[in-house]
């Protein structure tokens, strides 16, 4: 089709069968503007995920029309290429029938690659893309059936002292620790320790709001519903509370008064203090300390030889968090972190510990397959938040029949992705010392990639 009659096809959205109405929206002015980057034209269209195009043109470097899939007037469909490789993404188009100048409905999708190596291939060369612009330093790996099909270390572990990274280099783990207290917590409950209907109040029987004593239980704790908020260490605006907070116990003494946000078990918030309290009711339950515990039962038993939780005096040859706290140039994230690592996140691993978790995981040597398909599982945000992907301590999502489980982590200067896919036995993790939503990016990139599952 030659340019002309692309562009005639594509400003063809119009009502069929007669002249379109002043300045109507064109699949063409979308199109334009996506690839402009022109954020306030887009808005102007209707388009209100102006930052998810700016990711998505970042990732394909632009789109180009392939062809019209279908065209009735109201609502256009098009196949649209990648300028930077061969794949290809669908996106429609629907103008708004009241104001013609917009669209009510835009939705893109990336179609999947014909191969796994295809898949890895293009997400090699989005990460790279994005170390380039350092908006990403860090480590990818994907195994499939034990057996790592890819491994590569990319960027600096230190944006000041230009340190290489390497497949071996730790690096913060942020959130991605609750899937650590949630293993935790089903051994207790599969040695008739805990259960999901305990409430904090059997474990802490002091503990002074007298709501969440009662009312919270584990389950809630797991599932992110119990209101607990966040914990007053991990922003910046925390230093304070930092710099006085040595211990779980300081933890809780800092938050133990305040209520619930919500009545328990009524909604879904996501709580970094909910996980404190497993945290502490890991230690009353197996009567050792939580770091003790997880190293025993869960990194020790799954050969996780380089995860832990050191304090900070201990933090060397570890990847610095790198943020760009005046909004330019990248500096460390370093007091922003607490003394230590807690059961809502924040100790260190590497990829290959984090692949050997998983491998754990489904081989049965950390809780029973029942127990897994339990955490991993996401009812559809138990009847009040339909599709917010959460279980209890693990996520479940995917595309295109490509379902996973896993969890991911960010903080200052710091983004992870995590995810295993049941149908075709492949582990995905990314890694990075960057800000948010680095691997987020990456690991979408990954999952619309991946050929579809049967």
């Amino acid at each position: 089709m030659c340019v002309g009659a692309i562009a005639a096809a594509i400003a063809c959205l119009v009502f069929c069968g007669g002249a379109p109405p002043p300045a109507a929206a064109t699949a063409q002015d979308w199109l334009t503007a996506f690839n402009a980057g022109d954020v306030k034209a887009l808005k102007a269209l209707g388009d209100d995920s102006a930052d998810f195009d700016a990711d998505i043109r970042e990732e394909t470097g632009g789109l180009n029309l392939a062809r019209i899939a279908s065209n009735d007037g109201k609502t256009v469909r098009m196949l649209l290429r990648e300028r930077v490789s061969p794949a290809t993404w669908h996106v429609t188009l629907m103008r708004d029938a009241k104001k013609p100048e917009r669209f009510s409905y835009i939705h893109r999708s990336a179609d999947a690659l014909p191969s796994e190596k295809d898949t890895i291939a293009s997400v090699d060369a989005f990460a790279t893309r994005l170390v380039h612009k350092d908006k990403f330093a860090g480590v990818l790996l994907v195994r499939k059936d034990g057996h790592d099909l890819s491994t590569k270390a990319y960027g600096t572990m230190d944006a000041a002292e230009k340190v290489p990274m390497t497949l071996d280099t730790k690096i913060f783990f942020a959130s991605q620790g609750k899937m650590f207290t949630a293993v935790s917590i089903f051994q207790l409950i599969e040695k008739g320790r805990v259960s999901l209907n305990d409430t904090v109040g059997k474990f802490l029987p002091d503990y002074p709001n007298r709501t969440i004593a009662k009312k919270v239980t584990v389950r809630m704790l797991l599932a992110h519903t119990a209101g607990g908020g966040d914990m007053g260490i991990l922003q910046p605006e925390d230093g304070a509370n930092r710099a006085r907070v040595h211990s779980l116990a300081d933890i809780i003494a800092l938050n133990d008064k305040r209520g619930p946000a919500f009545e328990p078990g009524t909604k879904w918030d996501y709580s970094n203090y909910d996980y404190i309290l497993l945290g502490a009711i890991i230690e009353k339950a197996s009567g050792i300390s939580f770091y003790d515990y997880v190293q025993r039962n869960i990194f020790d038993r799954a050969g996780m030889t380089q995860t832990g939780y050191p304090l900070r005096e201990n933090m060397t040859g570890i990847a610095i968090p790198m943020w760009p706290k005046d909004g330019k140039k990248l500096v460390s994230a370093m007091d922003m972190w607490p003394w230590r690592g807690t059961p809502a996140g924040g100790g260190v691993t590497t990829a290959g510990d984090e692949a050997r978790f998983v491998d754990a995981l489904n081989a049965g040597k950390l809780i029973s397959k029942s127990s897994l398909s339990l955490a991993t599982h996401a009812p559809g945000g138990f009847g009040f938040q339909p599709g917010n992907g959460f279980g209890l301590g693990f996520i479940e999502s995917g595309v295109h029949n490509n379902k996973y489980w896993g969890h991911g982590g960010g903080a200052h200067g710091d983004s992870l992705a995590l995810g295993y896919y049941p149908a075709t036995h492949m582990t995905f993790v990314c890694m990075a010392n960057r800000e948010p939503p680095a691997c987020d990016r990456i690991g979408m990139s990954f999952v619309f990639r991946l050929p579809r599952s049967k």
